[in-house]
């Protein structure tokens, strides 16, 4: 019903008569409404000085406001009793959802009520609240409730399956979850999540009823190292006046006679676990593991520390840990010393001349420069002067790599690239980052290219020379990661038909009263392993799929950083981008932002 209020208001102008009664209508209800929904009616015209019309007018003002309607779906219950089979249906309310008479067909093809007095039934769709006999109770089609409970294959979970009755014995709750103990799943049950969805009139299909308890996995037994193992990753020293330390990285880890260099760390063992049938599930058994000992170490008679021998470099390679002691070129390395390979680390007081090797499984330091020859280390590699290629020299290191300047060179690093001056003309490739933001900090030809960062005072040169700068993720990686994600979706897809196939079946052996052909349980039988294997599947694809999504996550953090000027003639690539410089720039910084190569004042 409406709610109509009213009120007298005197003025000269409607206008003015509406604003005010929508003023004091504010004051009187709480609900909305527009000055619109007011009316005015005129009572009364006053007369003015000497009887004149035209002055006020009282004016009767009426405010009607509909109650609010509420939409509500209708609702219908089938209920199987003694005396019959009874229909209540709920009309619905505003604009909800009408019941219709299939909707009730269907309910009661479920329920297989049969010889229905559909002239009663139709009676009761036009009643509100209101129950109809509209069958005879048949009390052979009468079948109690039941239930099935079925474990997977590790018996880590149960499913419970329930049918309700038709016409027979209910089964409350708590007769339920006893009966799903007397199946043997007695170990993680699902009470309060059962609680919430169980209805005995309701089926249940496939409900997750029973979740084991992994075990609690234990921790294996470890080394504890005490110096560095990830030295690469260290920073550029800032001095106080705010310039960068390129000589003192400190990356070369030095230790004495009797230094502590590791500790071995016992296993912890882990916690039993559950599964649904109660029984334990024993945790994986921890390792122990012993500290690796290499040359030029001490391992305590317990087995437990090990300590330096000499004095020396301590480094860990081929899984040993060792003090390697330090081979020394009073000169350059040319025909008459002969190319240098040692187990320990290298230092050359003058140059490498054209053509020699250096190999070291420790650092190696070049106090002179390279000149068109070949360096490969395990550790880091320092050229305090120049690394002149000719193009056939190349540099190779599993750690850092500084050098004053390169020109027609081949550098590969696992590490960061850190290059004092220039480089001219050659090829790089880091694992971390290629820093040039000293002297010159001039890139100019060739291809540099690095997998976080690459920054440099000066790239390219005002003859718009052709050189190429790549950071970020590799074709290769993307390629990985697409085939990843097709055979996640391709298990998505198969594990989707297998369910649909499972509930067709399961349905196929609820109207055959339980039963099914051998062929066609086989068929369910197989379908349900299959399930779980495709389960399986999914989640080890799912776990890789991730792993490769973070590191083109960190692909795209890659930049490019300019601190002076870069020229035309540039190609810049990030990831898979690729942006061409077609004018000069300056003071810049490039970075990956929706596929696309954007930019933003360097920082």
């Amino acid at each position: 019903m409406a709610r109509i209020e009213k009120i007298k208001v005197e003025g000269k102008k409607e206008k003015n008569v509406l604003k005010q009664a929508y003023k004091v209508f504010s004051q009187m209800v709480d609900d909305d409404f527009k000055e619109e929904d007011i009316t005015l009616d005129l009572l009364e015209e006053k007369k003015g000085f000497l009887g004149l019309i035209g002055k006020n007018k009282v004016y009767q003002c009426t405010l009607e406001i509909k109650d609010k309607i509420v939409n509500e779906d209708g609702e219908f219950k089938v209920s199987v009793r003694d005396k019959g089979i009874f229909l209540l249906v709920k009309q619905p309310k505003g604009k909800g959802r009408e019941i219709k008479m299939d909707m009730i067909e269907e309910v009661l093809d479920n329920k297989e009520i049969v010889e229905v007095d559909y002239e009663a039934l139709s009676e009761g769709l036009t009643l509100d609240g209101e129950e109809v006999k509209i069958a005879q109770r048949k009390y052979e089609l009468d079948r109690d409730a039941k239930i099935e409970v079925s474990v997977s294959k590790d018996k880590m979970e149960a499913y419970l399956d329930y049918t309700p009755p038709l016409g027979g014995k209910t089964l409350e709750l708590e007769e339920v979850i006893e009966k799903i103990k007397e199946s043997g799943v007695v170990f993680g049950l699902r009470k309060e999540e059962l609680v919430e969805v169980f209805d005995p009139e309701e089926p249940l299909e496939s409900f997750l009823i029973a979740k084991g308890e992994e075990p609690t996995p234990g921790e294996d037994g470890r080394v504890k190292f005490n110096f560095d193992l990830d030295s690469h990753e260290r920073k550029v020293n800032l001095l106080e006046d705010g310039s960068a330390d390129f000589r003192n990285l400190d990356r070369i880890v030095n230790v004495k006679p009797d230094d502590l260099l590791a500790t071995k760390i016992l296993p912890k063992e882990g916690e039993s676990g559950n599964n649904v049938l109660g029984e334990d599930i024993e945790p994986k058994p921890v390792k122990e593991v012993d500290i690796p000992v290499g040359e030029n170490v001490n391992l305590s008679e317990d087995g437990m520390t090990l300590k330096a021998a000499m004095e020396g470099q301590a480094v860990y390679n081929k899984s040993k840990i060792s003090v390697l002691d330090v081979y020394t070129v009073n000169g350059d390395v040319n025909l008459s010393t002969g190319n240098v390979d040692f187990s320990g680390s290298v230092i050359v007081n003058g140059n490498i001349t054209d053509g020699m090797e250096v190999k070291a499984n420790g650092n190696i330091l070049i106090k002179g420069s390279v000149y068109g020859a070949c360096l490969e280390a395990e550790g880091q590699i320092v050229i305090e002067k120049g690394l002149i290629g000719s193009n056939k020299g190349k540099v190779s290191s599993k750690g850092d790599v500084e050098v004053k300047f390169i020109e027609n060179a081949t550098v590969d690093t696992d590490g960061d690239l850190v290059v004092k001056d220039a480089i001219m003309h050659s090829t790089v490739n880091a694992g971390g980052k290629v820093v040039v933001i000293s002297g010159k900090g001039l890139i100019v030809g060739g291809e540099v290219r690095a997998a976080q960062e690459i920054d440099a005072k000066i790239i390219g040169s005002n003859l718009a020379t052709p050189t190429e700068i790549s950071v970020g993720v590799t074709p290769e990686l993307r390629d990985s990661f697409r085939e990843v994600d097709i055979q996640f979706k391709d298990k998505q897809d198969k594990l989707d038909q297998a369910i649909k196939n499972i509930r067709m079946l399961k349905k196929k052996r609820e109207e055959q009263d339980g039963r099914l052909s051998e062929k066609r349980q086989q068929l369910l039988n197989q379908l349900i392993r299959q399930r779980f294997s495709i389960v399986k599947e999914i989640e080890e694809l799912k776990q890789e799929r991730n792993e490769l999504a973070d590191r083109l996550e960190e692909g795209k953090n890659g930049n490019i950083k300019v601190k002076d000027t870069l020229y035309s003639g540039a190609i810049l690539t990030i990831g898979t981008s690729i942006h061409r410089v077609s004018e000069d720039a300056s003071y810049v910084q490039y970075y990956l932002k929706d596929e696309n190569v954007k930019s933003k004042p360097y920082s």
